[in-house]
């Protein structure tokens, strides 16, 4: 039976993103006004780049993700989805801050970066405000299960982003130990947005653990996916420097994958040119041809697909509804953005 099941999922008819946007959109604009609420602050320095970063846009899964958990749960009255949104998005906006004075990096969302514009202080206390602000929402929530998946949810992201920063040029990190960074850092958080919506909703256990695990397998796609478009993505699209990771040398999949492939002699030309301090274009240039000659891209892509197609069975146990075929089309959306 469960077999059948999961093949009627795969046949539902998908929407585009857009016709997602537009089924979640009432509720989005609410997220956005208490977003936009819990910007405000005396310190002026918090609303201006606050406001800055918002007015860069964004898509905004967390929180679409979380919405569209709870519909598909059963919730239909009341705003706890909205709050609960905002908890998440604050604790994501945190870390895009702080993120971005780890790497040094100089472009978000297609426009300078806050510690650019700003400087690095700036950012890192504006990122501090936004992790207590959320904090402060999850308080009036006053339910305990939400507050601990929370609490579990960003501390494990802060080890995820301790663990890759303990990577860096380490050439004899394992696949697995790789996927174990990437669920902490991207994929414990959206987990718990759709575990949430679950909760919000009053889903059975069993409902709650499959949007759990349907969370957490797209959450591991999207960073693939984001792996891959370091390497090949278009930056206007992409919204972040190409090329960032290679020249942190951060250690993403393609570049484990490619490593592994790769001979004894080519292993030596792939550490110089990622050790190497030379011309980074050219350097990213002879990367990405090798990682094409291994087939370490889609390798990679190969692998983020199946982490959709695998999330979607999980929600095998919820009836149709409009709602369930927007949240399985943001999962196809996530392997499919600029690629």
């Amino acid at each position: 039976m469960q077999t059948c099941q999961a093949t009627i999922k795969e046949t539902i008819a998908s929407m585009t993103f857009d016709e997602t946007c537009a089924l979640v959109r009432e509720d989005m604009e609410k997220v956005e006004e208490v977003l936009s609420r819990s910007f405000q602050s005396d310190a002026l320095l918090i609303p201006t780049i606050t406001s800055y970063l918002n007015g860069a846009g964004g898509k905004r899964l967390r929180p679409m993700l979380l919405v569209l958990s709870s519909k598909i749960s059963g919730y239909s009255n009341g705003n706890r989805h909205i709050l609960n949104s905002c908890i998440v998005e604050l604790i994501h906006a945190a870390t895009l801050l702080h993120d971005d004075v780890v790497d040094e990096a100089h472009i978000r969302r297609g426009n300078p970066s806050a510690n650019r514009k700003w400087g690095n202080e700036a950012s890192v206390l504006v990122g501090d405000f936004l992790f207590s602000k959320s904090f402060l929402l999850l308080a009036s929530e006053e339910n305990s299960k939400i507050t601990k998946s929370v609490s579990a949810a960003s501390k494990e992201l802060a080890e995820g982003e301790v663990l890759g920063l303990a990577t860096k040029g380490n050439f004899d990190i394992s696949e697995d130990e790789y996927m174990e960074i990437i669920y902490k850092k991207t994929a414990s958080l959206i987990s718990v947005s759709c575990r949430i919506g679950a909760i919000v909703g009053n889903a059975s256990q069993e409902k709650e653990r499959a949007l759990a695990d349907f969370g957490l397998k797209v959450g591991i796609a999207f960073q693939l996916v984001d792996d891959v478009l370091d390497y090949t993505g278009n930056q206007k699209s992409f919204g972040k420097t190409i090329g960032l990771d290679f020249q942190k040398k951060k250690m993403t999949l393609p570049l484990i994958n490619l490593f592994q492939k790769a001979p004894a002699k080519e292993k030596k030309k792939i550490e110089e040119l990622v050790l190497s301090n030379g011309d980074m274009s050219c350097r990213l240039k002879t990367l990405v041809d090798m990682m094409k000659h291994y087939d370490s891209i889609n390798y990679a892509l190969d692998k983020a697909r199946n982490y959709v197609a695998e999330a979607k069975k999980e929600l095998v146990v919820f009836d149709e509804s409009p709602s369930l075929t927007a949240i399985l089309s943001l999962a196809d959306y996530v392997v499919s953005r600029d690629i």
